[in-house]
């Protein structure tokens, strides 16, 4: 044990100058700027083609509208397919000079939601109530003669395209976001896109969509972003610089860290030693209490033997005292008993010794032994026997152990109430059942009375002898003959139950 605290301690120092030198370790990434001429005269040609492309767009709008102030007096599907041509508009709508005419609306597709405000000129409207733009009508009609075009964009208003033709104005309703796609889709067929990105480059839509890709790109923020205007969206690209990753070592942290683990090293060699004086004293006093309790077993086996042959001669108003005297000698026999058992097992040199036996007689004989005391403190017994009473394999001596240690708890701790002592012998398991009627124990105690020199409440304890070894013995007794001994714990009293298996004689 002392040895793999040892290494255990060891391993943690070796863990704790690691953790020092990955703590200190610092990966500093360091740029490496790049040339980007190309990518510079890339953003200014691409700026020139998204202006050639709006001109181009709102060349087409501008027929589009002319068509729709010719048609204003068509069918819906005439007029639909006329504003169709070009992509992008969502509404077409007509107002007039003065009033000259009842304002028109025609969506096309689907409503948006919310729907789109209605271009008008009038501040007030009969009918159901809908979202409306009101337009300033001396700047729709500067004049009511000739023709204009022109964009309507300010802030808090749709998108539109403006054309008039005299008292005749056409407001085309524009979604940004299709035209922005129609051209990201044309820049996305650029050819020369991809031979002036070097990389790591990228070129996206300002709402994160990629046109183009070259390298791969890290896991950082670009260091240079360049912007590609338009009135229907922008663009960016996005260029990064080389990174060069140098490693460093903050010196305190790793100070710290490989301090720390030499004292954790030190302390686990200082404990090292310290618990091997400790295991080293510890073993020396085990092997001074199995010595000792060897010495006191021969004269007291020679007492026990010289009270038989005394007590044969004495007269009967002398037995009583002599019964005394035979029963502290055997409580004191098994106490020393108790003491070797214990430090056989602190030794590794507890072994049992099997042989023939009949589990309910060596009961019986311990019972018989404890009858004067029990008959002395006022408890009665009831023996009873269940099953066969055959031959079975078996160490009777430790048996005969764990039946004393549990009659001599019921003499202790239950006085001047009944017991019952039980045998159940079947052709698989042997059972050993000793109830009380005494104060119990709690069920959150029911594995703590079996630890070694472990007493329950000094109240319920008080006046009574004992190291409290002999249920810790019992139940590691029963243990090495494959079976347990565990506490019932119920209503009132209590019952301690031994289980071994049977192995029969003629079977071994």
């Amino acid at each position: 044990m002392p040895r793999l605290t040892l290494i255990l301690l060891l391993l943690l120092a070796a863990c704790v100058a690691a953790g020092g030198v990955i703590a200190a370790r610092r990966v500093v990434e360091a740029r490496v700027e790049r040339d980007r001429t190309a990518q510079r005269q890339l953003v200014v040609s691409l700026n020139a083609e998204t202006r050639r492309l709006e001109e181009l767009y709102e060349g087409h709008l501008r027929d589009a509208a002319m068509q729709l102030s010719y048609a204003w007096n068509d069918s819906s599907e005439a007029q639909r397919r006329i504003a169709q041509v070009v992509e992008g508009i969502q509404r077409v709508s007509w107002v007039y000079w003065k009033n000259a005419g009842r304002e028109g609306h025609l969506n096309l597709g689907f409503p948006p939601n919310p729907p789109l405000p209605e271009p008008t000129l009038l501040k007030e409207h009969d009918g159901l109530p809908r979202p409306r733009v009101l337009l300033d009508a001396k700047a729709i009609f500067p004049e009511t003669s000739g023709r204009h075009s022109g964009w309507i964009d300010e802030p808090g208003k749709p998108l539109m395209f403006l054309h008039r033709e005299g008292v005749v104005a056409v407001l085309l309703t524009i979604d940004r976001g299709v035209v922005q796609q129609v051209m990201s889709g044309y820049l996305r067929e650029l050819p020369r896109i991809k031979q002036s990105l070097g990389g790591p480059d990228e070129l996206r839509e300002e709402g994160g969509a990629v046109l183009h890709r070259a390298g791969v790109l890290p896991n950082v923020p670009p260091d240079v972003l360049m912007s590609i205007a338009s009135r229907f969206g922008g663009w960016q690209l996005a260029s990064w610089d080389a990174r060069e990753s140098r490693v460093t070592y903050n010196l305190p942290i790793l100070a710290a860290g490989m301090a720390l683990g030499v004292l954790t090293a030190l302390g686990g060699l200082a404990l090292h030693a310290q618990q091997r004086r400790a295991a080293k004293l510890a073993a020396q006093r085990v092997s001074f209490v199995n010595r000792v309790s060897h010495e006191l077993r021969t004269p007291m086996t020679n007492i026990l033997l010289n009270l038989d042959v005394i007590e044969e001669s004495m007269p009967e108003a002398s037995a009583g005292r002599f019964g005394l005297i035979r029963e502290e000698a055997g409580r004191l026999s098994r106490l020393i008993e108790n003491v070797l058992t214990f430090s056989r097992k602190e030794e590794g040199r507890l072994k049992l010794q099997n042989g023939p036996c009949r589990p309910a007689e060596v009961v019986e004989k311990v019972l018989r032994q404890f009858e004067p005391a029990l008959t002395r403190r006022g408890i009665s017994v009831t023996r009873t026997h269940e099953g066969s009473d055959a031959e079975i394999s078996l160490d009777a001596d430790a048996l005969a152990q764990i039946t004393a240690n549990l009659l001599s708890n019921v003499e202790k701790y239950a006085p001047e109430v009944p017991a019952s002592l039980q045998t159940t012998q079947s052709e698989r398991e042997f059972t050993l059942a000793i109830r009380d009627g005494g104060p119990g124990i709690a069920e959150k105690d029911a594995e703590r009375v079996f630890e070694p020199f472990e007493r329950l409440d000094d109240r319920v304890a008080a006046g009574v002898s004992g190291a409290g070894l002999g249920l810790s013995i019992a139940r590691e007794l029963a243990r090495r003959m494959n079976g347990d001994l565990k506490l019932r714990c119920g209503a009132a009293g209590t019952c301690f139950e031994l289980q071994v298996p049977v192995t029969l004689e003629n079977d071994e």
